[in-house]
This record gives C-alpha cells, sequence and structure tokens, in this order.
C-alpha cells in the first residue's frame, strides 16, 4: 500500500525531529530514509508507527488516514498494521523459532493449523524452515535477525518498517543479509521505508533514496542519482567523496575555478550559472586519473605519495599535490599497486568529471538544489514512474 506523509512535523522540547516533512511512498516501492545521527530518520519511521505522537501533518496508509493533527484521528500502533524491525533483534530467547514467528498470528486470533501452515512458509522464505524447532537463544546474530523479519512477515503487513536491522551483525554477515533483504523486496512487492546511516546499505536496498538533514529532506533520487549527483557539498562529504575543496566566488560563465584554501585552479566542462553562491568543487575518488610520467592538459597536477593501500581489485593512494591540497585516488591501474611512500607522481582529473555544487540545500522537504553548472539537468525529486521493487523486512513487536 502507498504511504502519504504531509507537512509532518515534531519537536522533542526546543529541538524539531521532524520539520514540516511532506513524501509520497508509491505502493510496493522500497525507500530508504538516510542521513546521520539525531537528521530525523528514525522519528519520522516511528511517527508511521505509531510511536510518536506527531505535532502537526498527517500519515495515510492505502488511503486510510493513521494520524491527522487538524482532525483529531491517531490510530494506534497495533491497528495500523505495519511490520517493525529495529538494531536489537527482538527474539524471545524462552521461545522456539516456530513459536517466535507464530506469535503475531497468535494475537490476531488465526487457526493453530493456519498459523503453523504460515510461519513455516515464512521460515522457508528467510531459510530457517529446517531450524523451525531449535530455541531462539542458540541461534547465531544473523539467525536472530532472520526470525525477526520472519516473524514481521508472518503478520503480511501493509507497510515494512526497518530501523538499521543489520548495524549488529558483523561486516560480512551485513552484505550477505542485504542481498537477501533485496530478494525478498523484489520477491514479495511490499511497500517499505527502510532507516540507515550507512551509504552502501542505502545504495543496494532502495528504489528511492531520501536523504534526510536537520528534520527535512535535503535530496530524494534514485540510488543511481543519489551516488552520481549528489545536491550539495554536504551531502557528497556524507555519501563519501573525499575530494571537495571550497572555490573563491566565480564570475557567471566561469570555466576556471580558483580553489578558496589553495593556490590551484580547476577547469570544469560546463560553465558556472550566474547567482551561484558559496560553492565547492567535488570529485570522486575513482575519476582521479594517476601516472608516474608527467601528464598534460587541463586539471593535470604534479605531486607525491603520502600512502598507498592496495586492495585486491583496487588500490588507494593519497597523493599531496605540489600546489598545496591533498587528492584521494583509487584505481585498478597496475601502476597504483607498485607506489610507495614519497614516490612522486602525476594525477588528472577530466573536467566532466568535476562537479559544482552549493555547500548547503535549502527548502523543507522540497525537490531538492541541483549542482551549479549552468547547464545542469534537474533530475532529482520523485521518481513514481521508475520500476520498483519491494521491501521484506522485519520484526513485530511485543505488545
Amino acid at each position: 500500500m502507498d504511504v502519504k506523509i504531509k507537512d509532518l512535523s515534531l519537536a522533542y522540547g526546543d529541538v524539531a525531529a521532524v520539520d514540516h516533512l511532506s513524501l509520497d511512498i508509491a505502493d510496493g516501492e522500497s525507500l530508504v530514509l538516510l542521513g546521520q545521527s539525531g537528521c530525523g530518520k528514525t522519528s519520522t519511521m516511528r511517527c508511521v508507527a505509531g510511536l510518536e505522537d506527531p505535532d502537526a501533518g498527517s500519515i495515510t496508509i492505502g488511503g486510510r488516514p493513521v494520524f491527522d493533527a487538524d482532525s483529531g484521528v491517531d490510530v494506534a500502533p497495533n491497528k495500523r498494521n505495519v511490520g517493525l524491525v529495529f538494531q536489537s533483534y527482538a527474539v524471545w530467547p524462552h521461545m522456539t523459532v516456530i513459536e517466535n514467528v507464530s506469535f503475531p498470528l497468535k494475537m490476531k486470533r488465526r487457526a493453530r493449523k493456519e498459523i503453523r501452515t504460515r510461519a513455516l512458509e515464512t521460515l522457508e522464505l528467510v531459510g530457517l524452515a529446517h531450524l523451525a524447532d531449535k530455541g531462539a537463544s542458540l541461534l547465531s546474530g544473523g539467525q536472530m535477525q532472520r526470525v525477526a523479519l520472519a516473524r514481521s512477515l508472518a503478520m503480511e503487513p501493509n507497510v515494512m518498517l526497518l530501523d538499521e536491522p543489520l548495524s549488529n551483525l558483523d561486516a560480512r554477515l551485513r552484505e550477505d543479509l542485504r542481498v537477501e533483504l533485496r530478494r525478498l523486496q523484489l520477491e514479495l512487492g511490499l511497500t517499505s521505508i527502510y532507516v540507515t546511516h550507512d551509504q552502501g546499505e542505502a545504495l543496494a536496498l532502495a528504489d528511492r533514496i531520501a536523504i534526510m538533514q536537520d528534520g527535512r529532506i535535503a535530496q530524494l533520487a534514485t540510488p543511481v542519482d543519489t551516488y552520481r549527483s549528489p545536491a550539495s557539498a554536504s551531502i557528497a562529504q556524507f555519501l563519501g567523496v573525499a575530494n571537495i575543496f571550497r572555490i573563491a566566488a566565480p564570475e557567471p560563465g566561469a570555466r576556471r575555478l580558483r580553489l578558496a584554501d589553495h593556490d590551484l585552479e580547476v577547469v570544469v566542462d560546463a560553465p558556472v550559472a550566474a547567482g551561484t553562491g558559496e560553492a565547492s568543487v567535488c570529485v570522486r575518488p575513482e575519476h582521479v586519473r594517476l601516472t608516474t610520467e608527467p601528464a598534460a592538459g587541463p586539471n593535470t597536477w604534479p605531486g607525491t605519495v603520502l600512502v598507498s593501500v592496495f586492495q585486491g581489485s583496487f588500490a588507494r593512494a593519497t597523493v599531496a599535490l605540489d600546489a598545496g591540497p591533498t587528492l584521494e585516488v583509487q584505481t585498478a591501474e597496475d601502476v597504483a599497486t607498485a607506489l610507495r611512500q614519497h614516490d612522486r607522481v602525476h594525477v588528472g582529473i577530466d573536467p566532466r568529471d568535476v562537479q559544482v555544487l552549493p555547500q548547503e540545500v535549502g527548502g523543507a522537504g522540497a525537490a531538492p538544489a541541483r549542482p551549479v553548472a549552468a547547464d545542469t539537468p534537474d533530475d532529482g525529486g520523485p521518481a513514481h514512474d521508475r520500476p520498483m521493487a519491494a521491501h521484506a523486512a522485519t520484526a513485530s513487536r511485543e505488545a
């Protein structure tokens, strides 16, 4: 079912956790709320679940109002038919696996035969049918999280809500369960809201990503557009773009931009738009070329290797340019694997790979500001016409 959030606000004392946020989530869409701690992503999800009482706005699920501050509608959490899974597994250790999964069905007073059949079907879905009669306290962390997921799926929720469910697992298991969650999204087609501060998790699981800052949506886009076209320098930094440098105020139409803190000019492919305020140039480490031979052309500079790290399919190096700034480089070229500290190198950046971004974006949940190059297309905002996979994940809470 679709979820519509309109002008939602929630404050804790004088602190605005959610600030006039509006968001439409299509039926079957997997939306990820991404942001740093304290940005309001969990508070937004808890409002949808009914675990928080917003100060203003409205929420509908499948066309049914579950909260409306103006009319006084506030449906109880257990009447919203949403599945929940949290960081903690919330698995009852004194029960078996199948007893855990059966619990929400018993609360709905389903027939005993139906309960067991549904519970086994759901355990089969998450790959735990062979552990149905095992004590929950004997499971590994990953298995417990699958039980929590199965318990929520068994109740056939209208919407799945997941609050950083993989954060307590080790790195390899997190990657495995990301793939498993995505498989379930595609197979079940459930509308879902997934909360995380992990960019990799968001990119892997989302149809769209809503990046939140200060209780508002700063950017709303597909994973590809989010990764390739961050709406601001602060978002790019959060997404892991290492090479971000403030620029001096440019002339309208300029293609050569001087860094604010270094005596260095960067050439961009598109002229800078008129009225550009405080901005930065951003370059992803994988877009920096690295060679031990002298290089020519725009955006080519000599430098010295500070550190080089081999990481299997690629190498990562930190290069201090003679002109002052330090660049992060990521490359699969063989030359990088042989680099040592203090080696002399040359780096190069194609002007097409230089993004000019505003420092911040404005607006309360509106379409985000785009890169400030004059001919950059506006491709942000909702993408309901895109194919949507769905999200399956989560665990019901003890009443």
